[in-house]
């Protein structure tokens, strides 16, 4: 296990510190009502959303390529106001309908 601590944040984005969700926790425990009145929010799945406009994962491509190559990217992708992923998909979508 390493040794990175999880930050819990609450609905208003403010931290929850150690003691505070200790304090929660045996709150909410000494409670027999508690699960019934609660509303418990899970936060959303780490991730961007589909590409495809449902709900799921979109497929994943990884590659290597030269530092050379990743550094002008980066440039042209801020230059564009983008990411380097955007522009990687742009570029194979285009390459793909010239191939047909």
């Amino acid at each position: 296990m390493s040794g990175k601590k999880s930050v819990w944040t609450a609905p208003d984005g403010s931290i929850i510190s150690e003691a505070t969700a200790a304090l929660l926790a045996e709150e909410f425990e000494s409670d027999d009502t508690a699960l019934d009145e609660a509303d418990v929010a899970f936060p959303r799945k780490a991730g961007r959303p589909s590409l495809t406009g449902k709900r799921g994962t979109s497929p994943q491509v990884t590659f290597r390529l030269s530092p050379t190559i990743r550094d002008r990217a980066e440039e042209l992708a801020a230059a564009r106001g983008t990411t380097v992923s955007a522009l990687a998909r742009e570029a194979l979508e285009q390459f793909v309908k010239k191939a047909g």
